[in-house]
């Protein structure tokens, strides 16, 4: 008898939270391009080495281009160059330390249960095409909205099937933890 009202005191443990699903980050892209960029520089040291060894005729293209730029003398084209410039190494900079947008919506649940946004239309689909009138419905849905397009029947007016369908969405959407504006629209059709 005494255990059993021990195990009744003993508080349950809750889960710790999980993650937060979140999309790639934007430096990935960047850093991609970058070592594609150093590849390239890599290929054309090598190329410039076999010349310079004697292995392949031709001229070292490292040598023409450092001559180019040594050669050269202010320009007028080379002020909105170095504005690009600038504009590239400060977006590449915003890349790297921009927070990764989240990509699903948190579930009312004592651990961390997400639902990606696509799951979500297809529940709200479910849920209008179990209204009484409706024949048929598509669903898209955002981190913050649904939308639901339904094809009804003449029978009722469409602000009773409109409010049903809106209803059933709002009950089936009621598992997520931060709700979500639900946006319907009814055409009616041929059964």
């Amino acid at each position: 008898m005494t255990a059993s009202v021990e195990q009744a005191k003993t508080p349950t443990p809750t889960p710790i939270a999980g993650k937060v699903p979140v999309a790639a980050p934007a430096a990935g892209y960047v850093g991609t391009l970058i070592a594609v960029l150093l590849l390239g520089l890599g290929a054309v040291g090598l190329r410039d080495g076999a010349v310079a060894a004697g292995w392949l005729d031709g001229r070292e293209w490292t040598k023409n281009a450092v001559g180019w730029i040594d050669g050269l003398t202010f320009a007028v084209w080379m002020i909105p160059v170095g504005v690009v410039a600038i504009v590239v190494g400060l977006w590449w900079l915003y890349a790297a330390v921009r927070p990764r947008r989240r990509t699903a919506i948190p579930v009312n649940a004592r651990s961390s249960v997400w639902i990606a946004p696509a799951d979500v239309a297809r529940l709200a689909t479910a849920a209008a095409e179990s209204v009484a009138g409706v024949l048929d419905a598509r669903s898209s849905a955002t981190l913050r909205k649904v939308t639901v397009t339904a094809r009804t029947t003449t029978d009722g007016g469409d602000a009773d099937v409109e409010s049903a369908i809106a209803d059933a969405v709002r009950t089936a959407t009621a598992i997520l933890a931060d709700p979500v504006k639900i946006r319907i629209r009814t055409r009616t059709g041929d059964a």
